[in-house]
């Protein structure tokens, strides 16, 4: 397999990037990127970023691993890069992802990976759970494997903030004795901060997984946020390759606002190729039609994203 395609030509910023703006689906690398412009003298110091996958298409023949990374950012440009390793074979995914200046002081950016935590999880499904809280953890009944960090605002807030995750790496087991079960969330959100998670369940098994998250007040003027998942229209046990809804925003816009979304929750069968997708359309002042889908001999029994509107230029 090729080792890495990067592409130099830089493009403008529009907050997404998919695989095949480099290279073919059906020439998987281990590392596929390129280059992003920002406009013109809109940086003085290097931005902050903070970006998930809006699509993966993997090889259920070996495990599901997809790295998403935005570095080498500058005042003008930064990379975007999706990367895999060992043997798994990555034929394509999508990426999105939020920028705001160093110096923002209402918005915060982080990023959760179950590699920074000192003691892992326990081994199996069967093994005690890991009960989170925002201090500590505690010893429960056995259930599946759960990672869980809890994070602190550099400054607390006025009130709880609104948080957003999504994931950006995975490494998940293939095989038909487990399915492809992820999900990124935060729970105990106050104004000093709150706990992340990274969870499996059922069959599914968790090797290591990442999230970013992205923090900023409450009723903030110009921007919304919000999740939806597929368990909003349909029952789990009733799988489809394409659910749609709508989500009326919780302010109107003056103008029709950018929407960002990326996944945070995916449920699905191992006897394929992991696929899946989500994307918006209709979007107008007061709201916008999401979609998550699969494709193909691939069955996705739920699937989940949060989304962010600017509206601002």
């Amino acid at each position: 397999m090729v080792q890495g395609v990067h592409l130099g030509q830089a493009r403008p910023d529009d907050g997404h990037f998919s695989t095949i703006e480099v290279r073919e689906r059906e020439e998987p690398c281990l590392s596929t990127s390129r280059l992003i412009a920002f406009r013109k003298n809109q940086y003085t110091v290097p931005a902050n970023l903070a970006a998930g996958f809006s699509s993966l298409d993997i090889s259920c023949e070996g495990p599901i691993r997809a790295n998403l990374i935005a570095d080498s950012i500058t005042t003008s440009a930064f990379r975007i890069a999706v990367e895999t390793w060992g043997h798994s074979t990555l034929f394509e995914a999508g990426a999105t992802w939020i920028e705001h200046k160093a110096t923002a002081k209402d918005c915060v950016f982080g990023q959760f990976d179950t590699q920074d935590l000192s003691e892992a999880p326990a081994a199996s499904a069967t093994a005690p759970r890991a009960k989170t809280t925002k201090r500590h953890l505690v010893l429960t009944e056995p259930v599946p494997r759960k990672y869980g960090k809890p994070f602190f605002f550099p400054k607390a807030f006025r009130e709880p903030p609104e948080v957003v995750c999504w994931l950006n790496r995975l490494d998940l087991a293939s095989g038909m004795e487990h399915n492809y079960k992820v999900r990124a969330f935060a729970d105990g959100v106050d104004a000093e901060g709150f706990t992340a998670h990274l969870n499996t369940w059922d069959d599914g098994e968790l090797n290591g997984a990442a999230m970013c998250w992205i923090a900023f007040p409450r009723g903030k003027r110009h921007v919304d946020s919000g999740r939806f998942s597929t368990n909003d229209v349909r029952k789990r046990t009733n799988p489809r390759p394409k659910t749609t809804g709508k989500v009326k925003f919780k302010q109107r816009f003056d103008q029709v606002p950018t929407v960002l979304a990326a996944l945070n929750t995916i449920d699905a069968a191992a006897n394929a190729d992991l696929r899946v997708k989500v994307s918006v359309s209709e979007v107008d002042r007061e709201g916008f039609r999401w979609n998550l889908e699969t494709w193909d001999d691939s069955t996705l029994y739920s699937a989940g994203a949060s989304w962010i509107a600017l509206g601002f230029t």
